[in-house]
This record gives C-alpha cells, sequence and structure tokens, in this order.
C-alpha cells in the first residue's frame, strides 16, 4: 500500500479486499490532522519522541499538548517529530521549556505555560507565531 507524502496516509489499492478499513484508519487520521488533541504526560524526565505507530500515530495530531503530571522535568527537553511537513499547534503544560524538533534538524523552543503555532517543513521545525 502507498501512504500519502506528508501526513502518510494509506491510500486504497485496486481492487483491495476490506477497502473499508484503509479508509476508516484514513478517516481517523485525518481528522487527528485537523481537528484533535493529543495529550501526553511525560512520565520519564528525558527527550520524548512522538509515536510512529497505531491510527492515529502520536505525530499526526494537529494540537499536541505536553504535560507533566507524573513526572516533573527538571530541565527543558526536547519533543522529536517526524520530518513530515505539517502543522503543529504545540502546547508546553509544563514547567520547563520544550522544543519540538526533528530528530536530525533545528527547532523551535516553546516557553513553559505557553502555546504557538510550528511547522515542520520537512527537515526542521519552524515558528508560525509567537507564544501565547
Amino acid at each position: 500500500m502507498t501512504d500519502t507524502t506528508d501526513l502518510q496516509i494509506t491510500l486504497l489499492n485496486a481492487n483491495q479486499s476490506q477497502p473499508e478499513v484503509t479508509v476508516n484508519d484514513a478517516i481517523y487520521e485525518l481528522e487527528a490532522a485537523t481537528a484533535s488533541l493529543l495529550v501526553h504526560d511525560m512520565t520519564v524526565d528525558a527527550d520524548y519522541t512522538l509515536g510512529t505507530t497505531g491510527s492515529p500515530q502520536e505525530w499526526q495530531y494537529s494540537t499536541i499538548e505536553i504535560t507533566d503530571t507524573g513526572t516533573v522535568l527538571t530541565a527543558a527537553r526536547n519533543i522529536v517529530c517526524p520530518n513530515n511537513r505539517k502543522l503543529y499547534v504545540f502546547v508546553n503544560s509544563t514547567a520547563q521549556a520544550l522544543t519540538l524538533k526533528t530528530a536530525a534538524g533545528t527547532g523551535v523552543s516553546v516557553a513553559a505555560g505557553m502555546t504557538a503555532i510550528l511547522r515542520c517543513d520537512g527537515t526542521n521545525v519552524v515558528r508560525v507565531t509567537a507564544d501565547a
């Protein structure tokens, strides 16, 4: 099966058996990418990589809120996203600065308690808005 370039939504194949499974997964992934909130509570005082399995995958969500109710972060941390072109609403609900970045590219730091709109350009994460 093939996927769309940016959001990696699986496309239907000709004469595919059980096409409703693929279509339903695609609808869930599209909804996540346009209107859904992922809340991830940091359970380890370390950098975190957004999940790339399941449907939808963590990185596919339009809004990602990071909290640290389970573990109080002791320093600024990186939240690593894949190199897919994508717009994010990034909510930092922790007491430390968080940087959304790709594994090898540059990122954007969002101050504690702040929200910003950020965009992954396929290599780096860049700022669209100031922290609010």
